[in-house]
């Protein structure tokens, strides 16, 4: 049978400071969290909002699953938690059997921390009606601090879904032919990403010319110019539940000097930020080096992050963002998001992730080397 040595994520340092917090006992209801103790992903949680699942771990005790029966069969054969309690739908409601356990377990005047960052009002409104005496708090700090320092497994995985991407990427670029249109590109890298292992596309903006300007776009019929710029940012969620989140950015015929100049500056930049993931530093100060660059190289900076960590969920903490005074720390990971654009004109882009050692950063995102642009 699987044992909680078997996840991927770190069960044992979560029982740490589960022993070391304030809460008799914390409450993990996202589909992330869920997935992190369990390690089982139930796809319908996040598909159907109401699917309520959760996980009980009262100090000194083993965890106790509490999900929809439809499910259950299912989990049952990848968590390694024992103990799971289903409700049928509709019948029951979740919250109702999440209050029979906390009374069972001793704790219906008891301090729990829950995610209440998800955890939606009208549900803890309903646990309350039943446990009036219930103390609740948010556990969401200790649960990101647990997740931001990445095991081997998770770090492997991530770099695994990221090379994937590239791959998928630079063949997509690298067969863009003039006339093309985006829905085109945007199908040719979905498959790519699809064919590289991923079991979704997560997200998939891929544009061309005056459409690069914007972060997001959609794809449109825009037909690809000789001289465009062809900037894609996109990713898909591997197996594991883990997501991939890479920018890269093409040229339509080679560039002039301006363009290369521009590209230089870009890359100079980004390898600066990327040497500052070191263990001491935070993404505030990150942050701070990046503004000031920019303004030194005449580049616009008008950006609210220049790069975040990534795990179960496409943005994790510590990011690269004004007064983040999260401390790296080895084993953590986090992206490089180095960009310009210019709306209704064009945008350049680079994303890539890195491995946060004590002798600096390693990079994972290494299968499309994007230090030149590429001229297709």
């Amino acid at each position: 049978m699987k044992t909680a040595a078997d996840a991927m994520g770190d069960i044992p340092r979560l029982r740490a400071e589960l022993e070391a917090s304030e809460f008799d006992a914390i409450v993990a209801c996202s589909p992330e969290n869920v997935r992190y103790i369990s390690d089982v992903m139930i796809d319908t949680m996040k598909s159907i909002r109401d699917r309520l699942g959760f996980i009980v771990w009262a100090k000194g005790r083993d965890p106790v699953f509490i999900l929809c029966q439809v499910e259950e069969a299912y989990v049952r054969q990848k968590t390694w938690i024992e103990d799971i309690r289903g409700y049928r739908e509709f019948f029951v409601k979740p919250t109702d059997l999440l209050a029979d356990v906390l009374k069972e377990l001793g704790l219906a005047d008891g301090k729990i921390g829950i995610e209440l960052e998800y955890f939606a009002a009208k549900y803890l409104l309903s646990l309350k009606e039943q446990l009036p005496n219930l103390k609740v708090d948010a556990c969401d700090p200790l649960f990101r601090k647990v997740r931001s320092i990445k095991t081997s497994r998770e770090v492997a995985t991530l770099q695994e879904a990221f090379r994937g991407t590239e791959k998928a990427m630079l063949a997509t670029f690298a067969t863009t032919r003039v006339g093309e249109t985006e829905y085109s590109l945007s199908r040719r890298l979905a498959d790519g990403i699809m064919l590289s292992g991923a079991d979704i596309v997560a997200f998939n903006h891929i544009n061309a010319g005056p459409n690069t300007g914007f972060p997001h776009a959609a794809p449109t019929g825009y037909q690809v110019q000789k001289g465009d710029y062809v900037k894609a940012d996109s990713g898909g969620w591997y197996p594991g539940a883990y997501p991939s989140n890479v920018g890269r950015t093409a040229k339509m015929g080679k560039p002039t000097a301006e363009e290369q100049d521009i590209w230089k500056r870009l890359r100079e930049i980004h390898h600066t930020i990327a040497d500052m993931l070191r263990p001491g530093n935070t993404g505030g100060q990150l942050f701070d080096v990046a503004a000031k660059l920019h303004a030194k190289h005449g580049l616009p900076f008008p950006f609210a992050h220049n790069g975040h960590s990534i795990g179960l969920e496409l943005h994790e903490y510590p990011m690269i963002k004004p007064e983040e005074n999260t401390v790296f720390e080895p084993g953590m990971v986090c992206t490089v998001e180095t960009r310009i654009r210019f709306v209704g004109e064009k945008g350049l882009h680079m994303e890539d992730l890195y491995h946060i050692t004590e002798s600096g950063p390693v990079l994972l995102s290494d299968a499309f080397d994007n230090e030149e642009i590429l001229v297709v």
